[in-house]
């Protein structure tokens, strides 16, 4: 290439990282905060599921899915290639730290994605730079981002499948077409409920002149056949019912409103948004007649995820699909509506409010906000509770259940912090449940699913073991939703086993 080519496409390259300077800066910021939480562990339980799911297909060529139906995207097609090359190609094992650093690219590549499909659809810099700081530290997001699940992972393939959409209205492109029906597909792989956003396809067809109601029926029927071939190895092993959210019709719509307001967003937040849906809602008969596809997606997908997700509360980080389609008409409104959703996100970060408090409804108070809730979750920060868990030992040799997990011990452990030890109980009990020993046999800590093996908890009370267990973690497990009186008790029966009931401040 000649040199006056050479630097031509050095200034171009140049001119545009200037235009962008601002989403560089957020970029490095925000890989700075998830770099520094690498090496303090991993505090999902569904997380570890995936990891060792991972090891089962890698070392062993054993397809297992960690939480049903299964999520062929992630633990068969992305983390199953990437751990078969860390292991053959440099002996490396998929372990936490590679889990992260993929949560970590993916958030900051869904970032880049959200940005690029802003810009190409609004020149302005400042509204999409602001609206895509809204999505970056918005709970959920950077909850997932730091330490969670599939949740951002989906919502990438999602975007990129919409971004493939927008082509100019004097090309319809089928090959572009086909390949975001292919990334949907993918998106369901790593969520399976992203499949309600096949909705998008229909609308494109109906409202593009040059397709109509013949391929829109068309491209749900492929989308269909990608979907298939996408799952095809977990239909091979057998699907299985997913877990239910184990609440009623009461207690889903309380759920679902709590998780929606003070989980999945802020009070503020929340408020704003519903600002920015309820008036686009009133403008959406007219963009329908005008065929703005774009408009019309924005407003369905985030209708169509509220009420999926209030058949199913588990998870607040499930409402993260919405986020961006609201944010996308919010940059159509205001510039102030945008500069306070950021402000909000941002304080939401640091400080936020809550009505629970130990599970009890209590009036509004302030709490810290979703960076230091996520960060915290994590081992590293655990040593200090772990720590008054043994002051719980006493002279009495005593079975004790916290709101501790096994990885929670073992990273201290593995760093010298802790000195207790874990034995395998293989062959004594049922199930497989790490158990931890401090001083011989003395003082046994248990996970808070050991509060169910009620046969083992009856055989360790029956040699004389004082059984405790953490009063919240307690009224967690058995008590969930008793959430309007104080809870004073100090014993309770489990599964026939009294307990004494501890707190911990």
């Amino acid at each position: 290439m000649p040199g006056h080519q050479v630097a031509a496409a050095v200034g171009m390259n140049l001119s545009a990282l200037s235009r962008h300077g601002a989403l560089v800066v957020l970029l490095v910021f925000y890989s700075a905060l998830l770099v520094i939480q690498l090496d303090h562990g991993l505090a999902s339980g569904d997380a570890h599921g995936i990891v060792r799911s991972t090891q089962a297909l890698v070392n062993g060529g054993h397809l297992e899915v960690s939480r049903p139906p299964g999520h062929p995207t992630t633990e068969f097609y992305l983390f199953g290639a990437t751990g078969w090359i860390l292991l053959k190609g440099f002996g490396v094992e998929f372990g936490n730290q590679v889990f992260l650093i993929w949560q970590g690219v993916a958030a900051l590549t869904t970032l880049i994605v959200f940005y690029e499909l802003l810009y190409r659809l609004a020149a302005n810099r400042v509204r999409v730079l602001l609206a895509t700081i809204c999505l970056a530290f918005s709970n959920q997001f950077f909850f997932n981002a730091v330490d969670g699940e599939e949740f951002i992972f989906g919502l990438l393939f999602l975007l990129i499948a919409v971004r493939l959409l927008l082509v100019s209205a004097e090309s319809v492109n089928i090959r572009r077409l086909l390949l975001s029906i292919f990334c949907f597909a993918l998106a369901t792989g790593c969520r399976p409920e992203l499949v309600f956003a096949a909705i998008i396809f229909p609308i494109y067809c109906l409202f593009d002149s040059k397709l109509g109601w013949k391929y829109g029926l068309t491209s749900v029927g492929l989308a269909g056949i990608a979907v298939v071939i996408v799952w095809l190895p977990i239909l091979l092993v057998g699907v299985r019912a997913p877990y239910t959210a184990g609440m009623n019709l009461r207690e889903s719509i309380l759920g679902g409103v709590y998780r929606t307001i003070f989980q999945a967003f802020t009070p503020p937040v929340f408020l704003l948004l519903c600002w920015a849906l309820i008036t686009a809602l009133r403008d959406l008969r007219k963009q329908m007649e005008s065929k703005n596809f774009v408009f019309t997606m924005s407003c369905a997908v985030p209708l169509i995820f509220l009420a999926v997700f209030f058949l199913h509360p588990s998870k607040a980080a499930q409402l993260l699909v919405a986020l961006p389609f609201v944010l996308l008409l919010a940059v159509g409104r205001s510039l102030a509506l945008l500069l306070a959703l950021t402000s909000f996100t941002l304080l939401g970060s640091v400080v936020n409010i809550d009505i629970f408090k130990d599970r009890q409804l209590v009036r509004p108070f302030l709490t810290v906000g979703s960076y230091f809730q996520a960060v915290r979750q994590k081992p590293y920060y655990k040593l200090d509770y772990l720590r008054k868990l043994l002051d719980q030992c006493g002279n009495r040799p005593a079975i004790i259940i916290g709101n501790a997990w096994p990885w929670d011990f073992e990273y201290q452990i593995d760093r010298g912090s802790l000195p207790v030890r874990e034995k395998d109980l293989h062959g004594a009990i049922k199930r497989d449940i790490p158990t931890f020993f401090s001083s011989g046999d003395h003082c046994i800590f248990l996970p808070p699913d050991a509060a169910y093996e009620n046969a083992l908890l009856e055989e360790w009370q029956q040699k004389g073991y004082a059984m405790k267990i953490e009063a919240n973690l307690y009224r967690t497990l058995f008590a969930r939703y008793d959430v309007r009186s104080a809870f004073s008790a100090t014993t309770a029966d489990v599964g026939g086993v009294s307990f004494n009931l501890f707190h911990v401040d």
